[in-house]
């Protein structure tokens, strides 16, 4: 990923080499770079953009603890953004309402098959 701060331990004219990121310092990149995008970004994208700097693992590793700290927050389809991007509190609070509805509907279902079920009797399968 190019524009990366990270210490160059050798250079010539053919190569570069730098110090890997620590975690600490990966998690603020990863921040870093999907506040510059100003738009959510995919997996894809994090992907392509830190390859050769930090295997997937590391990567996934930052964005959970990112998302724990709040400062990211992962949306529909697998894409990561801050949530003072535009639109993001939006689908935010519309996941929320689904989900409380879903919820909602779940429990009135579940009380009005308890209501059909009679209790105490178990159903046996016929002979012939």
């Amino acid at each position: 990923m190019s524009g990366l701060d990270l210490k160059v331990l050798y250079e010539d004219e053919e190569l570069v080499v730098m110090k890997a990121p620590t975690d600490e310092e990966l998690m603020e990149l990863v921040y870093k770079f999907i506040r510059s995008k100003g738009r959510p970004v995919t997996w894809k994208e994090l992907r392509e953009a830190f390859s050769g700097t930090a295997g997937e693992d590391r990567l996934r590793k930052a964005l959970i603890r990112l998302r724990q700290s709040g400062r990211i927050v992962e949306l529909r389809g697998g894409r990561y953004a801050t949530p003072d991007m535009p639109g993001v509190l939006e689908e935010l609070e519309e996941r929320k309402r689904r989900r409380i509805l879903r919820e909602a509907l779940s429990l009135e279902w579940g009380t009005r098959m308890a209501k059909k079920r009679p209790r105490g009797v178990i159903a046996r399968p016929q002979t012939n």
